[in-house]
């Protein structure tokens, strides 16, 4: 499922880690990325929490189209191997304020939830049915409201994301992404990942 848009200028290239510059793809960049695959979620770490919460911060969401009105949004940092951190229940949205930027700032916002959680549908459970168009709503506890479109709906495979491009998004376009795991899961583990990503509504 593909819709023509912001993705398309998503898909994984890879990056240097020194320069943020696009990686050259040889065998040597293969074989470092199925390593880096291979190990994900393995190597256990200091977790890192969010940094402080400033004067301005992220207080709901609201997806008319999914029926989520104000739905509480959570701080989150790293956890313990190194992943961004999620909500450990199925009535929150996570997002991560030291790798993305504050709605309204001109930067990219990154958001996550769970399809599901304990057996039980997430917050997310439906956010593959968005499609072009579709708005969503971003409310700050200073009373301002910010408002995004939906320009595509993306299934990735997990290996095959370039998380960096999508925390950092597209430079001078201020922007939104979801995410949420996707396809039938295997051991409690999801192979793929419903990524929706919006741009700002003047």
């Amino acid at each position: 499922m593909t819709q023509p848009g912001l993705g398309e200028n998503l898909r994984y290239i890879g990056r240097d880690g020194l320069t943020g510059m696009p990686r050259r793809v040889d065998d040597r960049f293969i074989a470092e990325s199925e390593l880096a695959i291979e190990r994900y979620g393995q190597d256990e770490q200091e977790p890192v929490p969010p940094p402080a919460a400033g004067p301005v911060d992220i207080v709901s969401v609201t997806v008319s189209k999914l029926g989520l009105s104000r739905v509480r949004v959570g701080r989150y940092g790293l956890d313990a191997f190194g992943r961004l951190e999620v909500p450990q229940d199925t009535s929150t949205i996570g997002w991560n304020p030291a790798y993305c930027a504050l709605p309204g700032e001109g930067g990219a916002t990154f958001l996550a939830a769970h399809v599901s959680y304990g057996g039980r549908p997430g917050v997310f459970a439906r956010l593959s049915t968005l499609r072009a168009g579709d708005e969503v709503e971003i409310m700050l506890n200073d009373g301002a409201s910010h408002r995004y479109r939906v320009t595509s709906t993306i299934e990735y495979a997990l290996g095959t994301i370039d998380m960096g491009a999508l925390l950092k998004g597209r430079e001078g376009i201020e922007s939104i992404t979801l995410m949420t795991c996707s396809g039938p899961p295997n051991e409690g583990e999801y192979a793929f990942r419903t990524v929706v990503l919006c741009g700002r509504v003047e």
